[in-house]
């Protein structure tokens, strides 16, 4: 179990009126075993054009090792809109060849997620690279300031035309 990826996430939703729901997920991960694994189904309200701040989601946590080691492969943390996740991830899943099925679920995300190193122009921003080292933002959390207190990671969600 030393590969073993400790999972913990919340995410919290705020509407115009501050009605607050939050789910608290806490679990494992093990690469060897498990190539794909879904975590939770949510939805946002469509963020108010004359309070936007007050009605954006938030998606935050922790993931981190039981130990500070490297595991033997990369693991991406995506959040993701119901149409990117049917069209990319949830398809391709179940083929047999890994690889094929990872350039599969990241092809046309890879168009459209930001990424500081290789698509720093997109607005979407859907990844993080896991796990976290303990006691430290994601290396890839490029705005400090989002991050909401204690967590390592933090997604803001907003979409003025529909909910998500």
């Amino acid at each position: 179990m030393s590969g073993c990826v400790k999972i913990s996430v919340f995410w919290l939703i705020l509407n115009v009126i501050f009605q607050v729901n939050a789910t608290h997920l806490t679990g494992s991960f093990e690469p060897s075993r498990d190539f794909f694994k879904f975590l939770i189904k949510f939805g946002f309200q469509k963020t108010e054009r004359h309070s936007p701040r007050d009605s954006f989601g938030y998606i935050y946590g922790n993931i981190t090792t039981r130990h500070d080691t490297n595991l033997p492969v990369n693991l991406t943390l995506a959040v993701l809109d119901r149409m990117t996740f049917l069209e990319g991830f949830y398809g391709n899943r179940s083929l047999m060849d890994r690889e094929l099925a990872c350039q599969r679920m990241f092809s046309s995300l890879d168009r459209i997620a930001y990424s500081s190193e290789c698509n720093s122009h997109a607005k979407a921003d859907y990844l993080r690279q896991i796990p976290c080292r303990r006691n430290q933002l994601c290396w890839d959390e490029d705005t400090p300031a989002n991050v909401v207190s204690g967590s390592q990671f933090t997604f803001v969600i907003s979409d003025l035309i529909q909910p998500r």
